[in-house]
């Protein structure tokens, strides 16, 4: 875990939180849709996981997205 949070993994976790609610799901519904565990989603949706490209994989496949859409966002806040 990150001793400290970079601004655009937080900016990252809020993106990813808004997605997964405007589709209505749970973080339990992502960890079904994927090989995601809870744990690791509250902490990629809180900003304090780094993670790498099989996970953004994952996590798009768990949100029911494409992987572009992860990655629509200003990092520049």
């Amino acid at each position: 875990m990150l001793h400290f949070k970079d601004k655009r993994l937080v900016l990252f976790g809020k993106h990813i939180k808004t997605l997964r609610e405007a589709k209505g799901l749970t973080i339990n519904d992502v960890a079904e849709n994927s090989s995601l565990i809870k744990k690791d989603l509250l902490l990629i949706e809180e900003g304090s996981k780094n993670f790498g490209f099989t996970t953004l994989l994952q996590l798009a496949k768990g949100l029911g997205v494409h992987p572009s859409a992860l990655l629509d966002l200003d990092l520049e806040k």
